[in-house]
């Protein structure tokens, strides 16, 4: 919003975008809020990423076409990857209590 002031003396101004003129009074303040609602859509899209980011269905915000499930494949390898190492722990825990158990298995 941008205001020209036609006559200061007389404390008139016209608002250049309706092309309205009319008198200034001292005690209103008048904030241009277009930078604020920018702001404000920004961060609108940010939360509405947020949200999509917490369904494994959706893809991420800044990403290539075609990217649907990457959340949940990503799930599924980190399972597999993880359970990988886990049974292998626990297997080489099993040979070991085996060993120490019956020493003569392994003559």
């Amino acid at each position: 919003m941008e205001i020209v002031k036609i006559c200061p003396e007389l404390d008139i101004a016209m608002d250049v975008d309706s092309g309205l003129v009319a008198e200034t009074r001292k005690d209103i303040l008048m904030v241009d809020l277009n930078p604020v609602e920018e702001r404000i859509k920004k961060l609108e899209e940010l939360v509405i990423a947020f949200e999509n980011s917490l369904d494994p269905r959706n893809p991420p915000l800044k990403s290539f076409p075609n990217r649907d499930r990457v959340y949940e494949i990503a799930g599924y390898f980190k399972g597999i990857f993880f359970g990988f190492w886990l049974a292998l722990a626990i297997m080489t825990l099993v040979i070991f209590a085996i060993i120490k158990l019956y020493p003569g298995l392994i003559q």
